[in-house]
């Protein structure tokens, strides 16, 4: 009995029975209804015994129904019908939680209503991106929809993703690990396990163990996008992740110097400003599932994350920039927190859109999020903020807000970010009845694919673009 108590006493039962309040999971209504036939039937077994109950509602519909009737044939007809509606207030609640039963067994079952009911009648979102800046976004977004698709660059070539890449002849797993992990409910302890790396004098030393049971799963499936679509099935994660291409890309960087660095690793570390950027093979076929995501997105969110090596490699390739220039979904670009060392010092948030409308071709961003959180003093060594410098330019909404992790000043926060985000949107939605949408117009050469990323020289922002894209 005190047991019994305990737990309708406790925090997780208050949950459970706030959730039943929650709008959309299909439960309320059912409960409704079998609390009608509950009391039919009570009405119908008072009338069949003839108990008396006064001048009260029950003597009112005694008056009322079937009153030349016999008390048996009265109280039947109430007792069948409270029977048929209790009957279809069950029906429906096994229904509404078979469903979800069947679908999975990981979490609590009201949590999984509100995950199947609520969050997958959300917006579908697809975010475009890679590196660590990309699962700190879905770890937000998550909890506004389950409807997700995070489009991953697949152009690692360092650590254990580019072993696994040269030993195995699998896509880079890293950043795909990475964003299953984000998107996972039971987010800590998956973390713990799929990061997890091997410490040994063997082939194992350094892999973490994510990695390795993505390429396990890709041989089971049959190819590597089969294995991260089983590898999501495992996690429980709350909408998908998908390879840009399933081509095997190398990322090619020219520096201003003539250098020419191949592979993201080398592009990445390089302490020479970028010229160009380009893929080998130069033009790799887009994942159909990744196109299919971006046309069918109700919001596109480009970034956050190293803008050269996490960002620009998912535009190099055509089929996902003509997707994202054909999509007529609301289209927002999150600018990183700070600078990146050689990369991107000295660029402003409208240099970092200039990038990515560059190469993004034909693309439309309808908005830039930039952080606005400068905080006062010395900043920790070798740390840069990003400004949003005026002026702006009219043909984008620019939203400023405080997005930056408070104990990671480099970071962004996912809870301030996604925020920051659906304000975007908010704001997208009232200025497009007052302005028509129109296009950045960067002064650039359009003529071909080919696209150089920058002028390496500092004072001769903003960015030049004159060179077709290549390797020098």
């Amino acid at each position: 009995m005190i047991r019994a108590l305990r737990a309708l006493t406790s925090r997780r039962f208050h949950q459970y029975l706030l959730f039943l309040l929650i709008p959309g999971l299909s439960l309320k209504r059912w409960l409704a209804v079998g609390a009608i036939g509950l009391a039919l039937i009570t009405i119908g077994v008072i009338f069949a015994l003839k108990i008396s109950t006064g001048p009260t509602l029950i003597s009112f519909l005694e008056t009322v129904s079937l009153r030349n009737q016999s008390p048996y044939l009265r109280g039947g007809v109430f007792i069948g019908s409270g029977v048929a509606g209790a009957f279809i207030a069950a029906f429906g609640l096994a229904r509404s939680l078979g469903q979800i039963g069947n679908r999975t067994r990981h979490w609590p079952m009201l949590d999984s209503l509100y995950v199947e009911r609520v969050l997958g009648s959300g917006p579908r979102i697809t975010v475009i991106g890679g590196g660590s800046g990309l699962p700190n976004l879905l770890r937000g977004l998550k909890h506004y929809t389950s409807n997700i698709s995070a489009v991953v660059t697949v152009a690692d070539d360092g650590g254990s993703s580019g072993r696994l890449r040269s030993e195995l002849g699998i896509l880079p797993p890293g950043d795909i690990r990475n964003c299953l992990v984000a998107l996972a409910d039971s987010e800590d302890v998956m973390q713990q396990l799929m990061d997890y790396r091997f410490e040994s004098e063997g082939q194992l030393d350094g892999h973490s163990f994510g990695n390795i049971l993505i390429a396990a799963l890709a041989g089971i499936g049959g190819d590597f996008y089969r294995g991260v679509e089983i590898a999501g099935e495992l996690l429980a994660i709350r909408g998908r992740v998908i390879p840009s291409t399933l081509s095997n890309v190398t990322l090619v960087g020219s520096t201003v110097s003539g250098e020419t660095l191949i592979g993201e690793s080398r592009v990445g570390n390089s302490s020479d400003r970028l010229r160009s950027l380009t893929l080998i093979p130069a033009d790799p076929t887009a994942h159909p599932e990744a196109v299919r995501a971006i046309e069918d997105a109700d919001m596109i969110v480009i970034g956050p994350g190293s803008l050269f090596t996490s960002i620009v490699p998912n535009l190099l390739i055509s089929g996902i920039s003509a997707a994202l220039a054909g999509s007529p979904a609301f289209k927002v670009y999150v600018c990183n927190v700070a600078e990146e060392p050689a990369q991107t010092e000295g660029y402003s948030v409208l240099d970092h859109l200039k990038v990515v409308q560059h190469y993004g071709g034909t693309v439309v961003v309808d908005a830039v999020v930039a952080n606005n959180n400068l905080p006062e003093g010395p900043t920790p060594a070798g740390l840069e903020f990003i400004q949003a410098k005026k002026p702006w330019t009219d043909d984008v909404l620019l939203v400023e807000a405080d997005v930056i992790d408070d104990d990671h000043a480099a970071r962004h926060d996912s809870t301030k970010l996604s925020n920051a985000i659906a304000e975007a949107y908010r704001k997208y939605r009232g200025r497009r009845r007052r302005l028509p949408r129109v296009r950045l117009n960067l002064d650039q050469n359009r003529s071909g694919r080919g696209r150089s990323v920058l002028n390496g020289d500092r004072e001769a922002q903003p960015i030049s673009v004159r060179e077709k894209r290549g390797v020098s």
